[in-house]
Parts: structure tokens; C-alpha cells; sequence
């Protein structure tokens, strides 16, 4: 794939290289309290782009859109939870 991504997180700017690399036990992004996976794609599916589209729509007083993924018959420990980069770098640089 090539490239990279900017990533800040609280006063840390990283540049990350992109190898294409499909797996690894070192995460993609260095940071002393995430583990970070980095995924890009072509076109995120639609069905996600809706859900978080739905999470905005009714979010009211600041709150912020979240979407959880949960699988059937998988337990609730394991949901993923997605937040907009703009919203999750805001509360982490308001935590």
C-alpha cells in the first residue's frame, strides 16, 4: 500500500510508515496507553458510514457518537467500538 498516516495523539506527532504488513506484534503506532492498529480502505462499507451517521443525527448536548459492533453469540468483552477521529481525539485531549 505505501504511505503513511499523521497521527497526534495529546502532544505527540507521529509519522507512521504504511508496509502493508498484515500481521505483527508491534502495533502501528507508538503511544504510551493505546495499542494502535492502523486499516485503510478504498470505501469504508456503507451499513458503517449509516450507523455512525445515526450515532450523529441523535447525539444532543455535546455527546459524543459512538457505533458498537456487537457479533452474535460473541460476548459483550469483545464488541468494537467506533468512534469519528475528530471525536475520540477530542476527548482524549479533554481527559
Amino acid at each position: 500500500m505505501g504511505g503513511s498516516f499523521l497521527t497526534e495523539l495529546g502532544d505527540q506527532a507521529l509519522r507512521v510508515p504504511v508496509t502493508g504488513r498484515t500481521r505483527g506484534d508491534s502495533p502501528d503506532v507508538t503511544s504510551d496507553y493505546l495499542s494502535i492498529e492502523c486499516k485503510y480502505r478504498k470505501q469504508i462499507p456503507l451499513w458503517i458510514k449509516d450507523a455512525m451517521a445515526q450515532a450523529v443525527a441523535s447525539s444532543r448536548e455535546g455527546k459524543t457518537p459512538v457505533v458498537f459492533l456487537k457479533e452474535k453469540g460473541v460476548s459483550f468483552d469483545e464488541t468494537l467500538i467506533i468512534f469519528r477521529a475528530k471525536d475520540f481525539m477530542d476527548k482524549l485531549n479533554n481527559e
